[in-house]
């Protein structure tokens, strides 16, 4: 993953909304839907907090694909290891 760091990658996932809004520009992406029965709690390397520089509609149902550039945080207080910033949708 270091190699990865700074450099503009993609990934897919299921968004996480952390606000009640129609539209996103700070969310989580989970490898797993949300509420899935089977994951009651997500490892610090199973998501992404994703800074979006468009931002993105809010829907937990469906597979996002999310481009932007990979920071990693190391440990911070929050928990999270991984994080994208000026992130846009993707292509496969």
């Amino acid at each position: 993953m270091r190699a990865l760091a700074g450099k503009r990658i993609k990934v897919a996932g299921w968004m996480m909304p952390l606000d009640a809004q129609r539209t996103q520009k700070r969310f989580v992406l989970l490898g797993y839907p949300p509420g899935c029965p089977f994951h009651f709690h997500a490892a610090p390397n199973q998501f992404v907090e994703v800074i979006a520089s468009t931002p993105f509609p809010t829907d937990e149902r469906k597979v996002f694909v999310v481009s932007g550039v990979l920071e990693l945080t190391g440990y911070d207080e929050s928990g999270i290891f991984y994080r994208l910033r000026d992130a846009r949708p993707g292509l496969l």
